[in-house]
This record gives C-alpha cells, structure tokens and sequence, in this order.
C-alpha cells in the first residue's frame, strides 16, 4: 500500500483499492453550502462545534450521523468539511473510505498518526449485515487496543441504520444477550451519535421555493411536488432537487 500524499497542498483524498491501494487526490471537491440545507441547522451546529474542536487540538468524538435516506446526512457532512477545509485556515484533513475498503483501517492509521495534522476518516452509507465481519478493524481503531489511539484521527460516518449492525438475518431476531451486545457496541463507539429525519411537508415545500425562479413558479409545483415525493415515498431534499430537475428538463 501507498499512503504518500502531500497534506500540506491536498486537504481531501480517497482511498482507492487498486494495485495495492493508493490515497487519489480530491481536486474537485463537491462543496456544500450549509446554509442552504434547511431544517439541519441543529445537527450542521454540533457537528461544526466538535470538528472546530478537534482543528483546535481539543477532546473530539467520533460521529455517526444515521437517518432515512435523502434526508441530507451526507451532505451536512459535506458542508461541515467544506467550512473547514477550504473556508477556514485549520489543519483538518479528510480520507474518504468505502465500507468494503475497511481492512485497511489499521494500516492507514499507522501513518495519519505520524503527521501534524488532524485527520477525519470518513465513511458514507455505512452499514453490516449481522454474519458480516468486516465491521471488525472499524471496531477495532474506535476503541483502541493495546495501543492508544492517536489523538490526531476521529471516524464520520453516516449510515440509514441507528444500529450499524442489522439486529435480523433470515427473519429470526437474535435475543442472546452477548450477541446482542456485539452489535450494538459499533454504534455505542461513536461519542456523537445524531439522527436526522424526514422533512415535514413545510420544509420540504420551503426547499422547492429556495430553488424556482419565480413565486408563480413555486405555486404551480407545490402539488406536483408533494405527490412526486409521495410517490418517491421520501419527502427529502433529495427528493425536491430530483423533483425541480425532472421539471427543468421538461420530463414532469
């Protein structure tokens, strides 16, 4: 594996598992402005206050931000990092890596903790079946081992699951009590846990109105747009830009 990169030019990278696993290189980064993410102004806040804290060498959690989907987890997230990657001088850092990518956790760890920096592992859409095993590193670097954990690394994740690990496999629930505690100590590891929400139809219509051009605009799509998301099954903001951008192509 081969984590040189040069974090005094590049603040964001992914982790790629191809020929024996690279950091590639953010440099189109998908900015999210905060503001325009209505009704997160609440969990955007706190999750602001414990990455300021952790630029500021401060006590930090981990973060698992869990919720339906569409309802803007990922991109409160996105809009947090933005803020403190690229519109205030901090020395944050950010390594993107996919779920199925977390056996090399350890291996990643070992170097971020040699650098000054202070690094956010981050995990989108992040979720384990109960027989699946490779939640086990994760596990792993959120509660340490013998040795400590390094002061200077936190874990986001966002997941469309409360408990990381599913609670059922093939529809037998699972009562014994160790087994149990297993799987619910993934999500007990992460200190700043937040869940977000489906949007109420106010907020939902109130995303549609920041995007028309015209309030005559904005009253002709209020029903269109409230039985697309009840089709949709999700009024979200996901929802209401997918909506709007059916209607600027001219396909509703």
């Amino acid at each position: 594996m081969n984590f040189e990169y040069d974090w005094s030019i590049s603040k964001a990278c992914i982790f790629r598992n191809y020929n024996g696993g690279y950091l590639h290189k953010i440099t189109d980064f998908d900015r999210v402005d905060a503001k325009k993410l209505l009704g997160l102004d609440k969990e955007i806040a706190t999750l602001e206050k414990n990455t300021e804290a952790f630029c500021r060498r401060k006590a930090a959690s981990n973060a698992l931000i869990w919720g339906a989907r569409g309802c803007g987890k990922s991109s409160m997230v996105k809009a947090v990092f933005t803020r403190y990657l690229y519109e205030l001088d901090t020395p944050l850092r950010v390594v993107e890596i996919d779920k199925g990518d977390l056996w090399v956790l350890p291996f990643l760890i070992d170097d971020l903790r040699t650098h000054a920096f202070c690094f956010v592992v981050y995990c989108d859409d992040l979720s384990f079946e109960a027989r699946d095993q490779s939640y086990k590193p994760l596990k792993s670097i959120l509660e340490g081992s013998l040795e400590k954990k390094p002061d200077n690394v936190l874990v986001y994740a966002t997941s469309n699951r409360r408990h990381l690990v599913a609670e059922y496999e093939n529809t037998q629930e699972i009562h014994q009590n160790d087994v149990w505690d297993e799987l619910l100590s993934l999500s007990d590891r992460f200190g700043l846990s937040m869940g977000v929400y489906a949007l109420g139809a106010e907020e939902y219509l109130s995303i549609l109105a920041s995007m028309c051009a015209s309030v005559e605009e904005f009253e002709a799509l209020k029903m269109p747009a409230l039985n697309y998301a009840g089709i949709k099954g999700n009024r979200s903001g996901r929802s209401a830009q997918e909506f709007y951008r059916l209607y600027q192509n001219g396909l509703i």
